[in-house]
């Protein structure tokens, strides 16, 4: 059969249409499309093939890529959005440092990290709190700066702007993904694949088993849209709360110390209350929020609060629609809470909108299941700690996915995540970061928070080097080298 050049064929298919044009006047719109589809088809298809792939660039795929990438293995990071970081670009401040008595839990590439970030003005250090345990704020633009930095330097291959579309699985082993942007369809093969896409989309695709929501209910954490303000006057606002103590919302004997003289004296700090102010506000038909708390957190940016006031209930972020009705109901929010706090809040009257979070706070959306499952009974377990690869020191914090409140329990002491948690039950060539892994709700209520995540990410990438240097899949790689490699990088567990 002679060769017939694309062009060549694309003009032979499109003739009868183009006959049809000069008789009718026009090429049917569908016709159009469907030919424009085909050359798209044709012309827009790139391959890749690297070692390690790693979907969705948070805190915890960029540590896992950047990890991945230092050992040696060729790695592609794929991202949605034009930047790093996920819900490190919000505002909010950095959970999980510090345990509760102070000791500093995260090493390694969490506190590499916050090390860069400090270079440039982007992180004033970790702070203590009777309440979180600790606070470590970040600037959300120095942080899109330093993920790609060191993505850069450690040799990783960045893709902006491409969402993951479909999943090969062959035997039982994720052999491929096809992402796409403007434009473009790229199909990667990879020997190891680690989702860091925060509610676990590849490990969905390709079929790995997961449940949604809090064990027994399904109910799932609610989503926030944080947003930043300046032209504010905290001490006015301090003063307020000194002289108004049933505005405190934290009442529990854990919150010994939770007041306005360490508010003032530290830099990093979360401040939780006004609950008295809310409900006034709430009677006079002001608020509408399902919170019952004003929430700032202090950045390293002069001048700029971050505000995690906002609670979208009972969607399900794993879902686009609903995802987008929680967008919609965020930003209706912002608005709101704008008028409550020129309208009620001491300190406030002048404030101004100075940014809003490009994506939406998801909390908890789906768990796959995994070789191991870690639960509240079995936190502390020896045979838990001896195959941890990271740990959290953050407490047991859950909000309520249908009203208004959170339920904190503290954790007096680091915790180990065991590497079987970060492997799916049933899938080879996979491994599971951050949020994603298989814990129980109350777990999960303390790893959920970017510190743990980003040590989770760390151990995957390690994971992933050793496995393919061994010749082995994921659920086979030597536990006690992996946990070597991250001691050696300065991990504490």
């Amino acid at each position: 059969m002679p060769f017939i050049s694309m062009r060549c064929f694309l003009s032979l298919w499109a003739a009868p249409w183009l006959i049809a044009h000069r008789i009718e006047g026009h090429i049917p719109a569908q016709k159009r499309m469907i030919q424009r589809k085909v050359e798209m088809n044709l012309k827009r298809i790139t391959t890749k093939d690297c070692d390690v792939a790693v979907i969705g660039g948070g805190p915890g795929g960029l540590a896992a890529a950047v990890c991945s990438a230092r050992m040696g293995k060729k790695t592609i990071l794929v991202e949605r959005n034009g930047f790093l970081g996920g819900t490190a670009t919000s505002g909010l401040g950095i959970l999980g440092y510090l345990d509760r008595q102070g000791k500093k839990a995260l090493g390694g590439f969490a506190q590499e990290l916050i090390d860069r970030l400090a270079n440039y003005g982007g992180a004033i250090g970790h702070y203590p709190c009777p309440v979180h345990n600790s606070i470590t704020p970040i600037s959300p633009d120095w942080f899109k700066v330093v993920a790609v930095e060191m993505c850069q330097e450690a040799g990783v291959e960045i893709l902006f702007n491409n969402e993951l579309l479909d999943v090969t699985v062959e035997s039982g082993r994720v052999t491929g993904v096809e992402v796409y942007g403007k434009c473009v369809h790229t199909l990667i093969s990879a020997k190891v694949f680690i989702d860091g896409t925060g509610d676990g989309d590849l490990a969905y695709m390709a079929g790995a088993r997961y449940v949604s929501g809090q064990d027994g209910t399904g109910i799932m954490q609610p989503c926030t849209l944080m947003f930043s303000i300046k032209d504010y006057n905290l001490e006015e606002f301090l003063s307020f709360a000194e002289n108004n103590p049933q505005n405190f919302g934290i009442k529990e004997d854990y919150a010994k110390g939770y007041t306005p003289s360490f508010f003032r004296s530290s830099p990093g700090h979360c401040f939780i209350g006004m609950d008295d102010l809310i409900r006034k506000a709430k009677e006079a038909g002001d608020f509408h929020v399902p919170r019952n708390q004003f929430i700032y957190i202090t950045t390293p940016v002069d001048g700029i609060l971050a505000i995690n006031t906002s609670r979208i209930t009972e969607i399900d972020a794993s879902d686009p629609y609903q995802l987008s009705r929680g967008l919609e109901d965020g930003y209706m929010q912002v608005k709101e809470l704008m008028a409550f706090m020129k309208k009620y809040l001491p300190g406030f009257a002048d404030a101004k909108l100075a940014g809003i979070s490009p994506t939406l706070g998801i909390r908890e959306t789906r768990h796959f299941l995994g070789v191991r499952r870690l639960t509240k009974d079995t936190m502390y377990a020896p045979e838990m700690m001896q195959e941890a690869v990271a740990q959290s020191a953050y407490n047991i914090d859950i909000h309520s996915g249908v009203k208004d409140h959170i339920d904190l329990t503290p954790i007096d002491k680091p915790f180990g995540i065991p590497y079987g948690c970060l492997v799916p039950e049933s899938l080879d060539g996979l491994l599971l970061s951050g949020r994603t892994i298989c814990v129980d709700s109350q777990v999960f209520a303390s790893v959920r928070v970017m510190g743990p995540c980003i040590e989770i990410g760390e151990a995957a990438g390690a994971a992933a080097a050793l496995g393919i240097d061994a010749g082995v899949d994921m659920r086979d790689v030597d536990i006690k080298a992996l946990r070597s490699v991250l001691r050696k990088n300065g991990c504490l567990f």
